[in-house]
């Protein structure tokens, strides 16, 4: 089932904007083994194909305890593959190009 709460043993598969949702009752403060354990039929499902199980996500910062939800989401963020996050090293800020109309501030 993707995107929804399974309860019937298979693994749920969650967009990677869908786990912060997932994880919002969670108390804190929690370990990656308590929720390596409680999320154990998680898998993180990547907008441009494939994914991950959450404890492996969870596992590439190592064993840890998280104070906060930003501590989580953090962690979460940097061991999730580059292709979950959006396209690497892409912005969506142009360079000021030469010749351009607008007055662009410049700090020296």
């Amino acid at each position: 089932m993707k995107d929804e709460p399974d309860t019937t043993g298979k693994l749920r598969s969650l967009d990677i904007n869908r786990i912060f949702d997932l994880l919002d009752d969670q108390p804190f403060p929690v370990d990656t083994d308590e929720l390596c354990s409680t999320y154990d039929d998680v898998t993180v499902s990547y907008p441009g194909g494939g994914g991950d199980s959450l404890a492996r996500v969870l596992r590439t910062s190592g064993r840890q305890t998280y104070e906060t939800m930003d501590d989580l989401q953090l962690s979460i963020l940097n061991g999730v593959q580059r292709n979950a996050v959006g396209r690497p090293r892409y912005s969506d800020r142009d360079p000021p190009v030469a010749g351009d109309e607008h007055d662009h501030q410049q700090s020296f």
